[in-house]
C-alpha cells in the first residue's frame, strides 16, 4: 500500500481572493473537491500519493473559484464570500498549525498596502488561465465525440498516406 503525503501548501491573500500553490512537479490524476467551506485534494506523482483536506477559516463562493495544473504546481483562486471583512487571520477554520501550509510571501502584502501593492506577485495569475468549479474548463460529453471524430479522421489520413506510399513502391518496383 503506497504512502500518502501531505505536499506543500503556499497561501497568500487579498481582500476578495485566496490564494493557493500545491508545491508539487508533474502532478497528474487530481480529484479537487471544493465546497463553500472545504477543499479537498489528492493526486499522484511519480508513485507517491499526494492528498489534503482543509477547512477554511471563513466561507468562499465555489462557482467564482477557479484552479489549474502547471506541470510545476497546482494553483487556486479562491473568491471569498464576505469580501468587505477584512482579511482571514488565518487560512484554515482550526487554530492548530498544519507544518504543510506555509505563508506564500511572494505574493504577500499587508492588508493595510493592498491598495498600493494589490497586485504584487501575481503577475502570472491570470483567471483566464484557470478552470472554474462549475464545470466551465472541464470535458464534457461533446469533447468526448470530438475527439473521437479527430481521432478518426487523423486514423484516416494516416491509412491515406499508408496507401499511397504503397502505391508509390509499387511504381518504383515496376520501372
Amino acid at each position: 500500500m503506497q504512502k500518502t503525503i501531505n505536499p506543500i501548501v503556499k497561501w497568500a491573500q487579498r481582500k476578495d481572493n485566496i490564494f493557493l500553490t500545491v508545491e508539487v512537479r508533474d502532478l497528474k490524476e487530481e480529484k479537487v473537491e471544493l465546497t463553500s467551506t472545504s477543499l479537498k485534494f489528492s493526486a499522484n506523482a511519480e508513485g507517491v500519493n499526494y492528498a489534503f483536506e482543509i477547512n477554511f477559516y471563513a466561507e468562499v463562493i465555489v462557482e467564482e473559484s477557479k484552479w489549474t495544473n502547471y506541470g510545476v504546481n497546482v494553483r487556486f483562486i479562491l473568491s471569498k464570500k464576505d469580501q468587505a471583512a477584512s482579511y482571514w487571520t488565518r487560512l484554515i477554520k482550526e487554530t492548530h498549525k498544519l507544518q504543510y501550509i506555509q505563508v506564500d510571501w511572494t505574493k504577500y502584502i499587508d492588508e493595510d498596502d493592498e491598495a498600493e501593492e494589490g497586485g504584487k506577485g501575481l503577475d502570472d495569475w491570470n483567471a483566464n488561465n484557470f478552470q472554474g468549479f462549475d464545470g466551465q474548463g472541464q470535458p464534457d460529453e461533446d469533447d468526448e465525440e470530438e475527439q473521437e471524430q479527430e481521432q478518426d479522421e487523423q486514423e484516416q489520413t494516416q491509412e491515406e498516406q499508408q496507401q499511397e506510399q504503397q502505391q508509390q513502391q509499387e511504381e518504383a518496383q515496376n520501372q
